[in-house]
This record gives C-alpha cells, structure tokens and sequence, in this order.
C-alpha cells in the first residue's frame, strides 16, 4: 500500500476529508451550475440584442430620417453593442452590419407576420389613439440560426413593413460562457482553498493538545514523573489528557510508597545487623570470624545502597546524571594506591573533558568499584589491568581489562559464582547499570577478560535531558 508522506497522520487526514468534501461538493455542482451560466449567457445576450433591435426600431418607425442619417445612426449603434442591426427595409434594401443569404432568408420567413396595431386591417399607425400616429413596433422575435441567434422586430418604415434584426453569435457567447466559466473556477478553487484554511485550523486545534498529551507520556516514560499533561481541546482529548495525569499520580503515588516501605524496612534491619556484627566481633579470631565479617560487611554494604536507592529520587533529582569521565578519574585515583602494592600495572584511556551519562555520580562510582573490586580480589597479585572511557554520540562505554584466569558465563547473574565469590560485586554493577537503561556484557577479548558496561548519554546540567539548554 502507498503512503502519501502527510497525510498518514491525523492532521493531514483531516485536511484531506475537508478538501475532498468540498471538491465533491463543487464536482455535483458543476455541470447543472454550467448549463446554468450557459443559458444565462444566452438570456443576457438576447436581452441585449433586444434592446439594440427596439432602439433603431424606434427610430424608425418615426419617419424623420433619410437613408444616409439612418445608416450613419446604424454605424453609431454597431459600434456600441456586440450584437449588430440589420434593417430590411419594406423595398428590399438592407442597411447596417449586413445578413448572410441564410439568416436572411430565415429572417424573411415571417409566415404572414404583419403589422396591425389597431385591428382595422390596413396595418397602419401606431395603437396609441393619439394624433402622432408613429409608425408600430411589434413584439421582438428569436429565430434560432446555425452560427446563432436573430432577434427581429417588425417595425413601420413610412412606405411599408421593415425588418430589424440583431445578430446574436454564438462565437460571442462561448467567449463569455469561458470567461464566466473562469470566474466560477477561481471561485471553486478559492473555496478549496478556504475548506483547506478551515480544516488546517480545526487540525492543529485537534492535534495541538494530542501532541502536548504524547509529549507528556514520553516525559513519564523518561522518568519525569512530575510531568503533567494540558487538560485542553476537544472534550475527547481532554479527557485522555486527564486519565493520563490521574495515571501519572498514581503512579508517583504507587512509587512514592514503595520507597518509603524499602526505606522503612532497611532501616528496621540496621539494628538487628548491628547486633549480629557485635556477636561476630566477639567471636574468637579464626579464619572463620574473618569470613564472617566479610559478609556481614557486604550485607551492610547492600543494605545502606538499598537505602540510598530508595531516598534517590529527592536526593539527586528525577533524572540523575555524571561526567563519567570524572567519575572515572576518582575511582582510579582511589584504587590506584592498592594497586601499587599489589604491583599491579595501571593502563588508562580516558578522554579529556566531559562525557554525561544518565546515571548518578555515586551509582556509577558503585558500579567502577564494584568492578575493580572484582578485580583486585579476584586476581593474582601482579596481575595487570586497565581501564578505558569510549565516548560517543548516544551512549559511553566503559571497559575494565584484566589479565586474570577469566569471568564464568552468567557470573553477572545474581546469586551465581564469580570467580569464587559470592557473585554480589557484578550484581551491583549489572542492577545499576540496567535501572538506567544500560547494558553489561562480560567475556574474553585476545586473552583479556573484559567487562564492558554502555551507559546512555544526557545532557550537561546547563542542558536538559535532551541537550537543549535551558532558560
């Protein structure tokens, strides 16, 4: 199926459907409005020759002329009118524009048409009982010719009955049928034009609010759970705009209540914890009271990120971001020292300037020590590692390498083995990276165990969320 680029969305569909309706609507009205214009043009020319024609008809009915005034008269008349006179005078002669043999024989085929005003049989004078007695006029006839149209009148020359004819041609009424034609087209297409007008208002009066409304889903959908959407337009459309901030602040409320309940019940399991640290330092040293401090550091560990994740939201904003590359420099920093007394070569590819990920300065510190961790615990002493910063234009990577024996498959799983341990460093790392919108991905490059973790790229804090800087 082919798509119009435009006119698959709702605007330009509601475009389409006003233009066609009206074209339809000027279609069904076009041929009875031609026939129409067509004999409209015929009436008007008729009226007009009829008019010429009674005017020298009059004229010469009053028998104060001679032959040559009365052609000058009808020189004067052609000039003014489209339709030329002609006068058959009662002897024959034919003055004026001047008749083809067939429209004069047609004009000449009276059937007995006679001039009789009084009904005294002598067709003489002119009905009026006055003393005047000008010539009579008789009522105007059409005579349908070939090429047109003859309007003749009858009318008294002094010295018999004379013919006065107007040439209606039909060249001259198709020339005005086109020109009225045309000015119904201008008409037609202005009211094209205008359903066009109206439906683009209507459109974007429609579609305004829709598109307000997505903009708003996308901005809950990122994470903006402040975002509400305009209650305007159409009562439909206002209506989604409702359901969907009704929807946006349950939702709020919903997360709201499962922070606070994570929050409360990592706070209830500090004391217990407390207790079970105190019980385990007061244990007698072995290795086994080692081991046992190690876990229960971890667990505490876990438990203040459990904490922190939950208080998140207030703390660092609805949509956290870092510079990773700073983030990065830290971490490094912090670990380097260990790794000169393990004797650990350092390799560091990290860009200079900034690379804003969406992500919070300290998960994404948790997660690089969490995987260095990994690594400083889980290696031989002297092993070497490295750590890289590959920025791009959608998301930024960040590799940490290590010349150890190697990562299981499914190590980054929870609860599963790596490399020995409990598996709860690449966990941590794999659970912030994810919440996010990340990816991790663990294997082995050229005998090099690689972690390569891809974050989504935000904007600096003088930007939004999408780059644009803000007011």
């Amino acid at each position: 199926m082919v798509t119009i680029p435009g006119l698959a969305s709702l605007r330009g569909r509601v475009l389409l459907l006003a233009v066609g309706i009206a074209g339809l609507v000027i279609l069904l009205a076009a041929v009875p409005l031609a026939l129409l214009l067509r004999s409209a043009a015929y009436d008007d020319a008729e009226r007009e020759a009829t008019y010429a024609a009674q005017n020298v008809s009059d004229y010469l009915s009053s028998g104060t002329y001679d032959d040559q005034v009365l052609d000058q008269y009808l020189k004067r008349v052609n000039g003014r009118t489209s339709w030329p006179v002609t006068i058959v005078m009662s002897d024959g002669d034919v003055l004026g524009a001047g008749l083809s043999s067939a429209a004069l024989k047609s004009a000449t085929r009276d059937g007995g048409r006679a001039i009789d005003a009084d009904g005294d049989g002598d067709q003489r004078g002119d009905g009026d009982g006055d003393a005047d007695n000008l010539g009579f006029v008789s009522d105007a006839r059409t005579i349908s010719v070939d090429d047109g149209r003859l309007v003749e009148i009858l009318a008294d020359d002094g010295d018999g009955q004379a013919r006065v004819v107007a040439s209606v041609d039909n060249s001259v009424i198709f020339s005005s049928v086109r020109t009225r034609y045309a000015l119904v087209g201008v008409a037609a297409l202005g009211l094209l034009l205008l359903a066009g007008a109206a439906a683009e208002v209507t459109s974007r009066r429609l579609v305004r609010p829709l598109r307000r409304t997505a903009d708003t889903a996308g901005r809950l959908s990122a994470g903006d759970l402040a975002a509400r959407a305009p209650e305007e337009g159409p009562a439909e459309v206002a209506q989604v705009a409702v359901e969907l901030n009704a929807l946006a602040g349950r939702i709020d409320e919903l997360l709201t209540t499962e922070r606070e309940s994570t929050a409360d019940l990592s706070h209830r399991l500090r004391t217990p914890l407390t207790a079970v640290r105190l019980g385990v330092e007061a244990l007698p040293a072995s290795e086994r009271k080692v081991e046992l401090e190690q876990h229960v550091a971890s667990l505490q560990r876990t438990l203040t990120q459990v904490i922190r994740a939950a208080r998140r939201p207030q703390r660092e904003g609805v949509h956290p971001r870092a510079d990773a590359a700073a983030v990065v420099r830290e971490r490094l920093e912090f670990w380097t020292p260990l790794a000169e007394d393990q004797e650990r070569a350092v390799t560091v590819d990290v860009a200079g300037g900034e690379s804003w990920v969406r992500s919070s300065a300290d998960d994404l510190a948790t997660t690089i020590d969490a995987l260095l961790e990994n690594v400083m615990a889980h290696t031989p002493e002297g092993t070497p590692f490295g750590l890289r910063l590959v920025p791009g234009p959608e998301d930024v990577a960040i590799e940490v390498h290590d010349d150890g024996p190697g990562i299981p498959s499914g190590a980054i799983s929870r609860g599963q083995s790596d490399r020995g341990s409990s598996g709860l460093g690449l966990d941590i790392a794999r659970s912030t990276t994810e919440a996010v919108g990340g990816t991790i991905e663990v294997g082995r490059v050229d005998g090099t165990t690689m972690v390569r973790i891809t974050l989504p790229t935000a904007g600096s804090p003088q930007h939004g969320a999408d780059g644009a800087a803000q007011p």
